[in-house]
């Protein structure tokens, strides 16, 4: 076993299809030979996402990030460089080859991911044949039928049930191969007793990642004591804060309707999706995070937010409009009276009032509006200072100054404050933060620090966009030859994909480990900087890195010279073979000069 071949990773570079890899993280759209989008790393809403399939690479011009499609899996997924190339070389149907063995399909030594996923699979698999086909599911199957949840919505949720008896999945699975050390390792069951079912007599809501794969469970206590909900915590596979529920069935809904709904649980969005409307998904035990509006943030322009009315649900929406704005989304708020929740809604009224409940959402402006008339006196001075600085927080998570300036408008008239007073107000509170904290925090100049520019790296990014002139630059120059880092490093790069025979874009992207130097090369290639010029830049660069290095060692050899200061036959030696070898210098210095001119 070993590192993926180098052959395998060219294959995975060469049948990868970047454009519809992207395409499922960002919705892209084809400008001549190209494609464009928003981009996933960032926040945008005028598209800078640059994706170039004939040389499978992609560059953001909004905050710089680049890189070939095996690197992108990496960045998107969070997951290492072979587990990358394994993702692809599956969906591609390519054979893994591993160096140092003949095999084919070897795996790695590390497999815990991908056998917790398969798993995960395999116990969600029992949990919902326990629920439809035994006696131990009878009173979750009575509960389901007691909330109206339909068989379609079982199967489309694949929920289950976790039998009472705590050590039965223990035996199950130890029946079926599975080592105590394994499974002790599992999260799925308690560390201190490690043959007791983290899950017990509980309806169980497998959750997925967004290839329809279940890494954790969520679980619903029938009876007894007890928490409500109980949520596997992290795993390897498995990040509760970067993860949504449904989000695998709601996507293709997401990219039609260009919206989302953000529900409080598992059972409002299963009524989401009975109703017909499928784009619901909901947080998965802990509070809505940024990390989660972000997986959709390529696919969605609007958020509706269908949380709880009461005083939680409120603060949750609350936080959730201001992330959410931040992050460029329109907001709105679907609005559910008398404390009821869209699973009662479907269970009470039926699908057709939850549709209807949709149609009359609110922009996010006037729910905060109707809450603050709630919670604050506005017929005084003080009650109208307090609601405007409740809001003065949303003012300032809106994009632009129009925006900004019809909220205080719409302020002023409801509240009965002129938009001067409302002006000096926000602009006092905004100043006050910004002395506090030093900086604008709305600024994020992002992780990205770009790579000074000179003719050495010049060089070899034309030789990184044009891979052909190499051969070129490698008979006439070494990796020592380069007094640029930068340069220095893609030259070694470069060499070790030639000597691989795999000297393509994709490859030397792959192999490139500092971050600011892919972005400089996939920013190069997507400009087309080099197209018409590459072989007389690397010509010059070849000729100045060549020159550069012979005046280093020509410097080095005169130093090393004045250091000889005796009269001995050895150094009498010494001296005239370091003359000799400044003169070979001085002629071969004299030669680029001649060619230069």
């Amino acid at each position: 076993m070993g590192r993926i071949s180098p052959d395998t990773i060219e294959s995975v570079n060469q049948r990868a299809d970047i454009v519809s890899i992207v395409g499922e993280y960002t919705r892209l759209e084809r400008k001549g030979s190209d494609w464009w989008g928003c981009c996933p790393f960032h926040n945008e809403k005028t598209p800078s996402f640059h994706v170039i399939p004939d040389r499978k690479v992609y560059h953001c011009f909004g905050c710089g990030v680049g890189g070939g499609v095996i690197n992108f899996v990496m960045e998107m997924e969070k997951i290492s460089f072979v587990e990358a190339v394994e993702s692809l070389a599956k969906k591609a149907g390519i054979e893994i080859i591993y160096e140092g063995s003949n095999q084919t399909d070897v795996r790695p030594k590390d497999t815990t991911r991908d056998d917790l996923i398969e798993l995960y699979n395999r116990v969600a698999g029992s949990f919902h044949y326990v629920l439809k086909e035994t006696q131990l599911g009878a009173a979750a199957r009575s509960y389901l039928e007691s909330r109206k949840v339909s068989p379609e919505m079982i199967e489309r949720f694949r929920l289950g049930y976790s039998p009472a008896d705590r050590r039965w999945l223990y035996r199950f699975l130890s029946s079926k191969g599975y080592s105590s050390d394994f499974l002790d390792k599992s999260g799925l069951f308690s560390k201190k007793y490690p043959e007791s079912s983290f899950f017990s007599d509980r309806l169980m809501f497998p959750i997925s990642n967004r290839k329809g794969q279940v890494v954790a469970f969520g679980g619903r206590i029938l009876n007894g004591d007890g928490p409500k909900y109980l949520n596997s915590g992290d795993l390897p596979q498995y990040k509760k804060g970067e993860t949504l529920f449904a989000f695998d069935l709601a996507l293709p809904e997401i990219r039609t309707t260009r919206s989302v709904i953000f529900c409080e649980g598992y059972m409002d969005v299963i009524a989401w999706h009975q109703a017909g409307i499928t784009r619901a998904v909901a947080p998965l035990g802990t509070a809505f995070t940024a990390e989660q509006a972000r997986l959709v943030r390529s696919f969605a322009e609007t958020v509706y937010l269908s949380f709880d009315s009461d005083q939680a649900g409120q603060t949750a929406t609350y936080k959730s409009i201001l992330m959410c704005r931040q992050l460029g989304f329109e907001v709105k708020i679907v609005v559910i009276d008398n404390g009821k929740d869209p699973a009662e809604i479907i269970q009470n009224e039926g699908p057709e009032a939850l549709k209807k409940i949709l149609d009359y959402s609110i922009i996010d402006l006037d729910y905060l509006v109707q809450i603050a008339g709630k919670r604050f006196e506005t017929g005084n001075p003080e009650g109208k200072t307090r609601a405007s600085a409740f809001i003065f927080p949303y003012i300032e998570a809106l994009e632009s100054d129009i925006q900004r300036e019809s909220t205080i408008n719409r302020l002023s008239a409801v509240f009965g404050i002129s938009e001067k007073a409302l002006f000096a107000d926000y602009k006092k509170r905004k100043q006050t933060k910004l002395s506090v904290s030093g900086k604008d925090e709305a600024v994020d100049k992002g992780k990205i620090q770009r790579i000074k520019r000179n003719a050495e790296l010049r060089a070899v990014l034309a030789v990184a966009a044009n891979t052909d002139l190499f051969p070129v630059m490698r008979n006439r120059l070494t990796s020592d030859d380069f007094d640029d880092p930068s340069a220095r490093d893609l030259f070694i790069i470069l060499e070790e994909c030639y000597r691989s025979d795999a000297i393509t874009v994709d490859n030397l992207l792959a192999r490139c480990a500092d971050e600011n130097l892919r972005v400089l090369v996939t920013e190069t290639i997507t400009r087309g900087e080099f197209a018409d010029n590459a072989p007389k830049v690397v010509e010059d660069g070849i000729a100045l890195v060549r020159k550069n290095a012979l005046e280093r060692k020509k410097n080095r050899l005169i130093a090393r010279m004045n250091l000889v200061r005796g009269s001995s036959p050895d150094d009498i030696k010494t001296i005239t073979e370091m003359m000799f070898e400044k003169q070979e210098i001085d002629e071969e210095l004299a030669k680029l000069k001649d060619m230069n001119e």
